[in-house]
């Protein structure tokens, strides 16, 4: 059974990706506030979508783990289209990256949880927890609180 506090925060980033799509970067790059509260924005969107997913069990992760792992997709990609500024640059390409990092685990637990395979559905989950603290902490380098608050 998935931890309920990681079941919220995968969904709340999942459903941030479809609302980040809205607010894209365009080609200027942008300054730190508005870096931030774009990128607040997209995950406070993710965590409104992602509330109806119901993430609690293996079988319910089979169910609805395509659609969360999509959620999370659009959240990187709409994150990874801003254009944050130099002083945050390092810092939001590595939030970026674990956002896409953790996507990608999100779709290898769901197949897990396809498969029936309980034992790798919580051995990703583990390393789901353990990568979500280091995204925390690059969203609240770059200051946005928001997306931190997704994977604490």
């Amino acid at each position: 059974m998935m931890n309920r506090t990681l079941v919220a925060s995968l969904v709340l980033v999942a459903s941030a990706t479809v609302v980040a799509a809205g607010c894209g970067g365009g080609g200027n790059k942008l300054t730190k506030a508005q870096y931030v509260a774009k990128a607040d924005a997209a995950c406070a969107a993710a965590q409104s979508e992602g509330k109806g997913l119901d993430l609690s069990t293996t079988d319910k992760i089979a169910a609805n783990g395509d659609r969360a792992k999509q959620i999370f997709d659009e959240l990187a990609n709409k994150i990874d289209n801003l254009q944050p500024p130099d002083e945050i640059k390092t810092q939001a390409q590595s939030f970026v990256d674990g956002l896409k990092q953790e996507a990608t685990q999100f779709g290898d637990m769901t197949q897990a949880a396809k498969d029936g395979d309980a034992a790798k559905v919580r051995q990703i989950q583990e390393k789901l927890a353990s990568e979500s603290s280091a995204t925390s902490e690059d969203a609240r380098f770059v200051g946005a609180t928001g997306c931190a608050r997704l994977f604490s």
